[in-house]
């Protein structure tokens, strides 16, 4: 074997080859060239001079490499040369710095999804940090700053695998160490308290949560300076400060924390994502506040910022876009809210995750259509709704998909599928004495009583009122007010006052719809017995209430428009028919406003009031003005019911159709065009009504009024034929002379 001195000869040749390859950028040269050199000072013992520069340049040469993987995402190899270097730090008994390579080796393992081996890392860095070291308190500021880091990234690890108690231990490492190091006023401690927070309002532990977000906003509140952390930290922590509100049922402050978030986030640069982000919360809380008003600018600015930023596919875009639906439903805007949810429809079948429950979507979607007239596709949007919601497995949302579709189909004149949906809900174990068993019962008690059951739906009715459970308030007053109209239709009006103060009784202060409908139907009753002032006062008393009442917005005008309505039957009943048609058309205008003027209520209040001036032309003397009211009353009901028949699913408006034509037949009836009469008795001949509809009576009538004009028009025709059958004889004889002078001359 050659003498120690040509080895180290060898050795430091080596040292001067591999610094020179290494300044000519050949790593792979300069890395044999090191290794070997290090491996010769290492068997003759060397250590200082080149024996020194030899481990120092293998140790840069694995971290130029692990450097040169990391940057092509080959985490193994990179993982390789860290450890590498680690050894040769280990050997040089450099703790500190080999600690360091064991962190960035921990973070490389994390980014391979490896958490388990990156907190195992991590253990042993700590365990060697903490070797030799009595106590915390005697360890040097390096040694420290690398403890607290290596707790932060366990925690991170601890977050990424769902072991939520570990995360928390891990951030009261770290913040007992920082607290030690630099108390409780700095930017790392308090940087770490509001990750620790977030995490407890991730996990559901508020209680915890509360204190330690307050105090950190305590620290703040009592620093000098206007941040204590990044803007990125205390945007975290105005969220989590929010969620605790949210929590604690205190809406208004989680609203104030949420609004301070946006006035802050307005002053960040690139502030477009986390700005449209805060929008959205803020916009959902003020929403399910039912500060709809306040709710939609904020959606609606939310979404076109979203719309913006990423692909209009996005996960973002489509949870904002549903919030924007939801709450344009809410507030009334049928058709913009009907633009949404079809929106969210159409890329169902293109986007597996979607942020919102598809099921929950077609359910909204279908409620809309069904309080829009549109029964038909409301009933088809409910069936795949229910087909989504068991599929998820979701008992309560399938129940309540079941209960919709079910009143879709009885709106749709299904009575007997509807009726078997009611019963399987009632027959459903888990649903016993709930709130939708309650409500399901009286459903089917209105089914009942539109299929002229109405003895058995009384009956159900009175066990619902004896029901002492607290799960049928919510529809207790629905039941004393059904039952008071029940009572008016068997002319029993002190019975149904009766169950007209229940209903009262039973409704709650800031409930305007139930005190609006509940004292709609007083005054309905009063019609009956003719108490017309009586009447006209009720309704006068309830705009009076619902003016003073705190609710505004489009259900309110709607709720007039009822009460408008009603007061132009009393009027005309009482034979106002001025101040009727005066009513009607105040209600038609909010109906054209807030509904829009193709809505099928809004048509059907159309119809009435042309109804209303067709009854005023018959009282005009002058011939000239009664038909021009008839001409223009005659052209709206003919558009009415192009409209209507325009309008998608055109037999869900069947009876709407049917009334019309009945209308149009007896107006053509009265001007004495049978013709026309007849085709439209034609017409509704071809309609498929109930024997028992009130409809069917109606066209009856109308084939009387028409026979009538018939046999009337057959007289008036053979006496017309007589007198000009006399007239022709004359006027035959006269002629025949006028001949015979003719020929005499």
């Amino acid at each position: 074997m050659k003498s120690e001195k040509f080895r180290r000869q060898v050795a430091d040749s080596m040292v001067n080859v591999a610094i020179s390859a290494e300044e000519v950028h050949k790593i792979n040269l300069a890395t044999d060239a090191y290794e070997k050199a290090r491996a010769i000072f290492k068997v003759d013992k060397h250590s200082g001079g080149n024996a020194k520069l030899a481990v120092r340049g293998c140790i840069k040469i694995n971290k130029l490499q692990a450097k040169e993987m990391e940057s092509v995402q080959d985490y193994v190899s990179a993982i390789s040369h860290r450890s590498k270097v680690c050894q040769l730090l280990d050997e040089e008994n450099r703790t500190i710095p080999s600690c360091q390579q064991q962190v960035k080796i921990a973070y490389l393992h994390a980014e391979n999804d490896d958490y388990a081996k990156s907190v195992e890392v991590l253990h042993a860095a700590i365990r060697r940090l903490h070797k030799g070291v009595k106590s915390v308190d005697y360890m040097a500021s390096n040694r420290v700053n690398l403890l607290v880091r290596c707790h932060e990234m366990q925690a991170i690890c601890y977050v990424k695998s769902k072991k939520w108690n570990d995360a928390v231990d891990q951030y009261d490492e770290v913040l007992s160490l920082i607290l030690k190091k630099e108390g409780q006023g700095g930017k790392q401690y308090n940087s770490v308290l509001i990750r620790k927070s977030a995490l407890l309002v991730m996990t559901g532990n508020y209680v915890m949560a509360t204190p330690t977000i307050n105090k950190y906003l305590k620290n703040a509140e009592h620093s000098d300076q206007d941040l204590i952390v990044d803007d990125l930290d205390h945007a975290l922590a105005l969220d989590t400060n929010a969620a605790t509100h949210i929590k604690l049922n205190e809406v208004d402050e989680a609203i104030s924390v949420f609004e301070r978030k946006l006035a802050f986030v307005k002053t960040l640069p690139n502030n477009h994502q986390m700005k449209s982000d805060t929008m959205h919360k803020l916009g959902c809380l003020l929403a399910n506040d039912n500060q709809l008003e306040s709710a939609l600018p904020l959606l609606d600015e939310a979404l076109r910022t979203k719309k913006h930023i990423y692909d209009g596919k996005h996960k973002s875009v489509l949870k904002t876009t549903w919030a924007v639906a939801a709450t344009n439903h809410m507030l009334g805007n049928n058709d913009k809210a009907l633009e949404h949810y079809s929106i969210l429809l159409d890329n169902m079948a293109n986007i597996e995750d979607m942020p919102v429950d598809a099921a929950v979507i077609q359910h909204s979607a279908g409620k809309l259509f069904f309080e829009t007239g549109k029964a038909m596709k409301a009933v088809d949007t409910f069936r795949r709704a229910l087909q989504g919601a068991k599929t998820s497995d979701n008992p309560q949302l399938e129940s309540e998909i079941t209960l919709n579709l079910a009143n879709a189909l009885s709106g749709q004149e299904k009575m007997d599928e509807a009726m078997e949906l009611y019963d399987q809900l009632l027959n459903t174990k888990s649903l016993k004495k709930t709130k939708i068993s309650f409500t399901t019962r009286f459903n089917k008690c209105l089914l009942l009583i539109k299929m002229g059951e109405v003895d058995e739906a009384k009956e159900m009715l009175h066990k619902m009122e004896e029901n002492p459970s607290s799960m049928a308030n919510h529809v207790r007053g629905s039941i004393f007010l059904t039952l008071g109209n029940l009572a008016v239709s068997d002319g029993d009006i002190d019975e149904a006052m009766e169950y007209f103060d229940h209903a009262l009784d039973e409704a709650d202060d800031d409930d305007v719809s139930a005190l609006v409908y509940t004292k709609r139907s007083i005054a309905m009753a009063q019609l009956d017995i003719r108490q017309y002032d009586t009447a006209i006062s009720t309704l006068e008393d309830v705009l009076e209430d619902i003016s003073y009442s705190d609710a505004d917005g489009k259900s309110v005008n709607l709720l007039k428009a009822e009460i408008w309505n009603s007061l132009a039957r009393v009027y005309r009943k009482r034979g106002d028919l001025q101040q009727a048609i005066d009513f009607a058309r105040l209600a038609l205008q909010t109906y054209k406003t807030d509904l829009g003027e193709k809505n099928p209520i809004t048509l059907r209040n159309l119809t009435n009031l042309q109804l209303l001036l067709l009854e005023e032309a018959e009282e005009l003397e002058d011939y000239d003005d009664a038909k021009s009211v008839t001409d223009a009353a005659k052209c709206e009901l003919e558009d009415t019911l192009n409209v209507f028949e325009s309008l998608d699913y055109p037999w869900t408006y069947l009876l709407d159709i049917a009334t019309l034509k009945i209308n149009m037949g007896l107006l053509a009836v009265w001007e004495g065009k049978h013709k026309k009469a007849r085709k439209l008795v034609s017409q509704l001949e071809e309609i498929e009504l109930p024997l028992e509809h009130s409809l069917v009576h109606c066209i009856a009538f109308l084939e009387e009024c028409l026979e009538e004009l018939e046999l009337a028009g057959k007289v008036k025709d053979a006496d017309i034929k007589k007198q000009k059958k006399g007239s022709n004889r004359k006027s035959k004889g006269g002629s025949q002379r006028s001949s015979r002078k003719s020929k005499r001359r």
